[in-house]
């Protein structure tokens, strides 16, 4: 490309032009050499990777965006252009004003982000960088591919924390459950990743407007999810930490979530699954307070039973019995 482009570097970046952005960094590159004809050639050199550093990894005016954060963010397939930058000197943990970062926003928009996603660690991106609002790129990940276990698998393997908590104290698990009913994915994470299923995240209670504590079955409720309810239901290691840390009112406000739900479809399948979902609710909810009586009423009757081990060991024998009785008689 010959003449300057009709848009600024922004737009181009936003459009994924790759004629406009490759005129922009090596006119921008010529004219550095021409300005610094009378320095030595090293010199020269560290001054015009500086400047083009600076010109990659500067920020809209306008949208304080950073240039390879409008690639990932407007274009379904960034590699191209997102491989430009990356190696012409852009960093790829720049930051917009809320924190995020181009390994967070290359899920909104791209289909298949596997290929870019490796190319951005390949250039020092931050697998655990957090947002604003305390997301990590597993977050994003787990929230907004349609496919994500590959996508989850390579950000685990370049060292993302499965265990993150966001602002909100909720785990990559809730954003999957969010998503999707991607149950294999959900069974993927917790027994081969080993990802923490006792962490409990903050719901809004829709009539008092706060905040409370719950966890994945009170997720899977929210959004409907069966096939996850049953991956979590039908592991017994899955079962013996939710059963550490589920309550009953957690469970009777998973079972009116679904009922808020099963009153507003129609389709006959919607209406079965939801159906199935309040009937494994209560039986979890029965199996549970059943257990728990039980535990209860067997640790009352040890105590029991210690007491009155307790009291016989304490009785006095039949000698002290009749020589306290006959120095009363005396």
């Amino acid at each position: 490309m010959e003449s300057e482009p009709t848009m600024s570097i922004w737009k181009a970046a936003e459009m994924g032009n790759m004629t406009a952005l490759t005129y922009f960094i090596y006119n921008h590159s010529s004219q550095q050499q021409q300005q610094q004809q009378q320095q030595q050639q090293q010199q020269l050199d560290d001054t015009t990777e500086t400047s083009i550093t600076r010109l990659l990894n500067s920020r809209d005016p306008n949208t304080e965006c950073t240039l390879i954060y409008l690639i990932v963010a407007n274009n379904p397939n960034p590699i191209e252009p997102l491989r430009l930058l990356l190696e012409q000197g852009a960093d790829a943990t720049a930051r917009n004003i809320y924190n995020v970062q181009a390994i967070h926003a290359l899920f909104l928009r791209c289909p298949e982000p596997l290929e870019a996603l490796q190319l951005l660690l390949d250039h020092e991106a931050d697998p655990n960088a957090r947002d604003g609002d305390g997301w990590t790129p597993i977050h994003y990940a787990a929230r907004f591919c349609k496919s994500p276990k590959p996508i989850l698998e390579l950000l685990i393997k370049a060292g993302a924390d499965v265990n993150a908590e966001d602002a909100s104290h909720k785990t990559p698990l809730f954003c999957l459950l969010a998503n999707g009913d991607h149950s294999l994915t959900l069974d993927w994470l917790i027994h081969t990743a080993k990802a923490n299923i006792k962490i409990r995240g903050d719901f809004l209670d829709g009539q008092t407007r706060r905040t409370k504590q719950g966890s994945l079955i009170l997720q899977a409720a929210k959004y409907g999810r069966l096939s996850s309810l049953r991956i979590l239901i039908s592991s017994a290691s899955a079962m013996e930490s939710l059963e550490t840390i589920l309550t009953k009112d957690e469970l009777v406000s998973a079972i009116d979530m679904v009922r808020e739900q099963l009153v507003k479809v129609t389709d006959r399948d919607d209406i079965e699954k939801l159906g199935l979902m309040i009937m494994i609710l209560e039986n979890l909810m029965q199996k549970i307070y059943n257990k728990k009586q039980s535990e209860k009423n067997s640790s009352q009757l040890e105590e029991g039973q210690e007491q009155e081990t307790d009291g016989l060991k304490r009785k006095p024998s039949l000698l002290k019995r009749i020589g306290s009785l006959s120095w009363r008689q005396k």
